[in-house]
């Protein structure tokens, strides 16, 4: 039997590279089905792994292959380090899943990417300049986000579904250079969306595994902790989180108001049924369809104006839940997406169109534009690039 070719790789790295993996050495072990005094070897230096192990650790830990032949640790290892991780209840997570740091770390390298394109194109980015105190008045703070988003009346008046109002909304900030990204594959119960407010290519995350409606508010919730440079407010983990931050119900306060200002509001005939007859959720989602938010959001809205009592409120709001989650048991899969909406949806149409034209411009392969779409195929270029624009 032929003897295993070894890879010559440097110790330190897989050091590191487990380390930003922030995975155990008995946790590798186990998943390479390998002894733990072999990765113990390995990242002494008295072993080398073989071949295909070595590129199965590469896998792991989500590091290109040829990192481990580089004589020192790379020098860029960014981490986000103001980061707001929103959560399903608004409860904080103790430890991240291995998905939301693959994640958070994919995110930071997208816009490290952006910043290289543009430098490279000699393209300038949008500053970001909108810098508000969380201490301006909640209807300046609400009114500001709608002027951001281009949000008046007859706009919203026009959209009836939270999905069109969420790509409206998603449209104007990649306007402003904002990068808008959704994550696939981590659960809502761990993140339904975070904020790192950079002075230009301001970075806004959302779930695609929420509803449209949900992820619009979110959309609006992060948009608050930018405009206030408030993103890392919620970053520590240690922190008690058996109650919501106030700086948490602050931006979903000014979230809802933004998306359902207090003058329209009120003069909704829908309004007037709810005070005359009582709640029902016909009105609730008529007041919905209108708002092209959910009905916890126009529920919400009710009990912060004062028209239906706080019992009242977290009653309808469970029976909500309830029924949320009967309707997702029941919703097996979220459905088939073709590769490019897949891919698309995921990176944003701002970072697609920035890839795109470079590798239009023969400043990157057909490999390297391929591995920064996710991994999306050459064939389907053509589609991501019609789904852009």
């Amino acid at each position: 039997m032929a003897k295993s070719i070894p890879a010559i790789v440097t110790p330190e790295v897989l050091q590191w590279a487990r380390g930003l993996d922030r995975i155990s050495i008995d946790e590798i072990a186990q998943k390479l089905k390998v002894d733990v005094a072999r990765i113990e070897a390995w990242e002494n230096g008295s072993e080398y792994p073989t071949l295909p192990q070595a590129k199965n650790l590469a896998k792991q830990y989500r590091v290109p292959f040829a990192y481990f032949y580089l004589p020192n640790t790379p020098q860029k290892t960014k981490r986000l380090e103001k980061v707001d991780y929103r959560t399903f209840g608004n409860w904080g997570i103790e430890e991240m899943s291995r998905e939301l740091r693959w994640f958070l770390r994919d995110i930071e390298e997208r816009r490290d990417t952006m910043v290289e394109l543009y430098q490279e194109s000699e393209l300038e980015p949008v500053p970001f300049t909108v810098n508000l105190s969380v201490d301006s008045t909640e209807e300046t703070l609400a009114m500001q986000l709608r002027n951001i988003l281009s949000l008046s009346n007859d706009v919203q008046i026009k959209f009836r579904k939270p999905e069109v109002a969420l790509s409206y909304c998603i449209a104007k900030l990649e306007e402003q250079d904002f990068l808008v990204f959704q994550a696939a594959k981590i659960h809502p119960d761990e993140m339904r969306g975070l904020s790192v407010a950079y002075d230009t290519f301001p970075i806004i995350a959302l779930n695609r595994k929420d509803e449209p409606s949900a992820r619009l508010f979110t959309l609006l919730h992060e948009l608050v902790h930018i405009v206030t440079r408030t993103s890392g407010i919620c970053n520590d983990m240690s922190q008690d989180k058996s109650h919501v931050g106030q700086i948490e119900m602050f931006c979903n306060k000014i979230a809802g108001l933004a998306l359902v200002p207090t003058e329209q509001f009120m003069k909704s005939k829908h309004i007037k049924s709810i005070q005359q007859y009582g709640l029902d959720d016909t009105y609730i989602a008529a007041l919905a369809r209108d708002f092209a938010v959910s009905r916890e959001v126009i529920l919400h809205r009710l009990w912060g104006i004062g028209i239906i009592e706080k019992t009242t409120y977290f009653e309808t709001l469970n029976r909500y839940s309830e029924e949320y989650i009967a309707y997702k048991n029941k919703k097996k899969t979220d459905g088939f997406l073709p590769p490019a909406l897949d891919k698309g949806t995921q990176v944003g149409k701002l970072y697609t169109k920035a890839v795109m034209s470079a590798y239009h411009a023969d400043k990157l392969s057909p490999r390297e534009a391929s591995n920064y779409l996710l991994g999306l195929r050459v064939k389907h270029f053509g589609a991501i690039e019609r789904w852009c624009y």
